[in-house]
């Protein structure tokens, strides 16, 4: 085969043809897709998010705060968050595993009653849980959500005041409560001093410290608390590996301000509309008009009478003006006639209404919203105009885990914390009896504070509907009663105890009760007649 480039005439004087563009190849990768770089424009980089918090914390916590305080909207907003995720309270339903310390079943319940009880006193007393004496738990635990929501977490601190403190207020336990500010806890960093955002760490990365600031006679002073004193509750998968939270509400800051430019907008358009303007529209000449008449004769001066015709023309058009002036229009005497030359028009004119496509860009910006903050389009903007029972269901079905997560990662380790410092004096001073003493208790703490908290009931578009459900469930095995109460926020033991009284006090009265199941067209209580056994004669 030979190697000889081959050669082609070409005429001269004639151009050359360009060499043939080669057609773009196709590759298989990501964002191939971008012919008009939208996406080449917008800048952004992959960094640690401990870095993106503290960068853009303070300022996403004072533009959240700031909206909740001045927008209806987001206002509204928490306070529906925390109703889904505390309502009045977050119940207590002990759950410890008493194996080890030789109780029984019977005794274990008793135990878990007790507790229950001795808890629930205890924090609704605002005396006995808060240091400042103001705010029972469940308070605390409706300002621990608002907070998580404007600044992404929430800090407590845990004191105790001795028996000595305790006689000069009147009270019985020295387990006490106060809630602290996120901005309390500056983001001061310091890596060589394993000070991160106001959390000093050791070489694991484990909270040993918490440098907060405090007011004191009217200064800001330093405080150092130590770790195992502060309850600090975020959601630690929305940024792994970050010290500190930041605003829900962050990713909707930009949302919530076009929604306020958007309302002040329509606002201004619509009181323009009470604005008007109005106008004569006329045949006779302008002041231009008046001056080309003028020029006209002063051209044709040379043609006879043709400057004396022109005068005629502006004197004639001048008094018709003149009597217009005298006479005038008004819009505000209703006694007056108004009157208008030959070929005049009067005309309104008022500002433009904002058109059909307010609401719909209006409904997606709500609707954004509401899918961040975890609740329904319809619960945020109180519109149900286009909801249906399936809709309203499959609404709530799908936020309802975001409720009860938010309850397990923010609320309920908040409660926990205050329940196990509670619990472990009351064993320890021996208001809560148990097997073994406060001895028992250290050795086997895990066990004993083991609890779960219940809330609020996810809400149902048809009661009757739902009760089916529960019964079809309870009918197949998929359930338990245990299941089924706590899908109501509720105890079942509690339920069943509460039932049985009310039978054992129905039954002394001779009155029929409502539980159980029914049969018949009478019912489970109406009596049912003797029938005697059918007795079948066996054949030799």
């Amino acid at each position: 085969m030979s190697d000889v480039k081959p050669r082609m005439r070409v005429k001269a004087g004639t151009a050359t043809m360009a060499a043939p563009v080669p057609a773009a190849r196709p590759t298989a990768k990501y964002l191939r897709n971008d012919p008009s770089r939208i996406l080449a424009m917008r800048q952004a980089v992959t960094r640690d998010a401990r870095i993106d918090v503290w960068e853009a914390a303070e300022r996403a916590s004072a533009l959240a705060l700031d909206f909740v305080h001045n927008s209806g909207w987001l206002a509204g907003a928490a306070d529906q968050v925390v109703s889904d995720t505390i309502g009045t309270e977050l119940k207590l339903n002990a759950r410890p595993d008493l194996t080890g310390l030789r109780y029984s079943e019977e005794e274990r319940s008793a135990w878990c009653r007790l507790v229950e009880a001795e808890w629930r006193r205890w924090a609704w007393t605002p005396a006995e849980c808060d240091l400042a004496g103001k705010s029972t738990v469940p308070e605390m635990l409706d300002a621990v959500v608002r907070y998580h929501l404007v600044y992404g977490e929430a800090f407590g601190v845990l004191d105790f005041l001795t028996p000595l403190g305790r006689r000069a207020y009147g009270i019985q336990t020295g387990t006490k409560v106060s809630l602290v500010a996120p901005h309390r806890l500056p983001r001061t960093t310091r890596e060589y001093e394993g000070l991160d955002q106001g959390i000093y760490h050791d070489a694991r990365g484990r909270p040993q410290q918490y440098r907060f600031r405090r007011r004191e006679g009217g200064l800001d002073v330093d405080a150092v608390i130590a770790a195992r004193d502060v309850i600090h509750v975020m959601d630690r998968g929305d940024n792994p590996g970050s010290p500190r939270g930041i605003s829900v509400f962050a990713p909707i800051l930009k949302v919530v301000a076009q929604s306020d430019q958007l309302a002040d907008a329509t606002l201004a358009t619509a009181l323009l509309q009470t604005i008007f303007a109005a106008t004569i529209k006329s045949p006779e000449p302008s002041e231009i008009a008046f001056q080309a008449i003028q020029t006209l004769g002063d051209d044709l001066s040379g043609y006879d009478g043709a400057k004396e015709t022109a005068q005629d023309l502006i004197d004639v058009w001048g008094m018709r003006i003149g009597a217009l002036k005298d006479k005038g229009l008004s819009m505000s005497n209703p006694a007056q006639v108004n009157h208008l030359g030959p070929g005049e028009e009067f005309k309104m004119h008022t500002a433009a209404t904002p058109g059909s496509q307010y609401l719909p860009f209006s409904q997606n910006l709500q609707r954004e919203m509401a899918r961040r903050i975890g609740i329904t389009f319809e619960s945020f903007a109180l519109d149900y105009s286009d909801a249906t029972y399936s809709s309203v269901r499959m609404g709530i079905s799908s936020i309802w885990p975001i409720v009860t997560r938010r309850r397990e990662r923010i609320a309920a380790p908040f409660a926990q914390a205050i329940y196990e410092a509670w619990l472990e004096e009351s064993i320890a001073e021996g208001r809560i009896p148990l097997k073994g003493g406060y001895q028992a208790f250290k050795t086997h703490r895990q066990k004993v504070v083991w609890a779960e908290w219940q809330g609020p009931a996810q809400p149902t578009a048809d009661d009757q509907k739902s009760a089916r459900a529960a019964q079809t469930r309870l009918e197949l095995g998929l359930s338990s009663l245990s299941d089924e109460a706590g899908l109501l926020g509720r105890d079942w033991e509690e339920t069943a105890a509460q039932i049985e009284r009310e039978i054992t006090v129905l039954d002394r009265r001779k009155i029929p009760h409502p539980f159980g199941r029914t049969m018949g067209g009478a019912g489970a209580n109406a009596p049912q007649p003797d029938i005697e056994p059918v007795r079948v004669k066996k054949s030799t």
